[in-house]
């Protein structure tokens, strides 16, 4: 099987090889990877790296992340696609997982856990699937997005059928996909970690600049799939944020560690 991973770039060199070579590594026991690589404008060697590691590379300016995804996406010609950021990487074997969930599962996606790291690698906890029984309505309730796109796998022909991600979106596209996807039909889960999501303080999710701008796209998707009672909206949110939270104690001890660190001035930053 034939999957194609999307990663899109702009001066992302810093750990692009650890990406790229990650999927390559993953091209095993009858799966072909194509990387690409869609690049805005990158002037730090990320088109040149890329392209000696064999990744095919689509050059040009979008209007944002999720615009830069489709472009990817729809040039690719794996059945399944996955996205993949510049600083994340695949784990072994997690590809693997993604395609047996896909082919005994019956079902168009699959989403599967993720290991968090910071810059240096360093592990900081995980987070597991989310649960099979999480409709959209419960998912909007939460407020932030548990189903990790570094670990979401769809079929070419239902990315299609979705449309691909709404480019309007400039931070929680990935949000108002999953949700468009769930309302349609649920996913394959994979229990194990499938890619690494590097917490660097940087990330979009991390920029306070963007904060205001995101949570005004997450009250667009919850003004789609969402309750209309308070009442409802709070019991999902904190029902879901239990759940996490003992599903994945080690994240939990390791949020609440590095929050320390961080008050204390022992970090430059906060990584979630």
């Amino acid at each position: 099987m034939k999957v194609s991973v999307v990663t899109p770039t702009l001066n992302g060199v810093e750990y692009l090889r650890e990406c790229i070579e990650s999927s390559r590594a993953s091209a095993r026991n009858g799966i072909e990877v194509e990387h690409v690589i869609v690049d805005a404008g990158s002037t730090d060697g990320t088109v040149e790296l890329a392209q000696s590691l064999g990744a095919t590379v689509l050059q040009g300016k979008d209007r944002g992340i999720f615009d830069a995804i489709n472009k990817g996406s729809f040039a690719a010609s794996g059945e399944l696609l996955g996205f993949l950021g510049a600083d994340d990487v695949l784990l072994e074997g997690g590809l693997e997982a993604v395609v047996e969930a896909y082919r005994s599962g019956g079902r168009r996606w699959v989403v599967g856990g993720i290991r968090w790291i910071d810059g240096r690698g360093r592990g900081l906890g995980g987070l597991a699937a989310p649960p099979n029984w999480m409709t959209p309505r419960m998912l909007v309730c939460l407020g932030w997005n548990p189903v990790m796109h570094m670990a979401t796998y769809i079929s070419r022909d239902f990315y299609a059928e979705l449309g691909g991600f709404d480019h309007a979106f400039k931070d929680c596209g990935d949000y108002e996909m999953f949700c468009r996807a769930l309302a349609r039909e649920p996913y394959a889960r994979v229990a194990r970690p499938v890619a690494c999501f590097r917490r660097t303080g940087q990330n979009n999710s991390a920029n306070l600049a963007h904060k205001a701008r995101a949570l005004g796209e997450v009250a667009r998707v919850k003004a789609v799939h969402g309750p209309s009672s308070r009442m409802e909206e709070r019991f999902w949110r904190y029902a879901l944020k239990g759940y996490f939270n003992a599903r994945n104690p080690d994240w939990l001890v390791s949020k609440q560690l590095d929050l320390g660190r961080s008050r204390l001035k022992l970090q430059p930053h906060a990584h979630f």
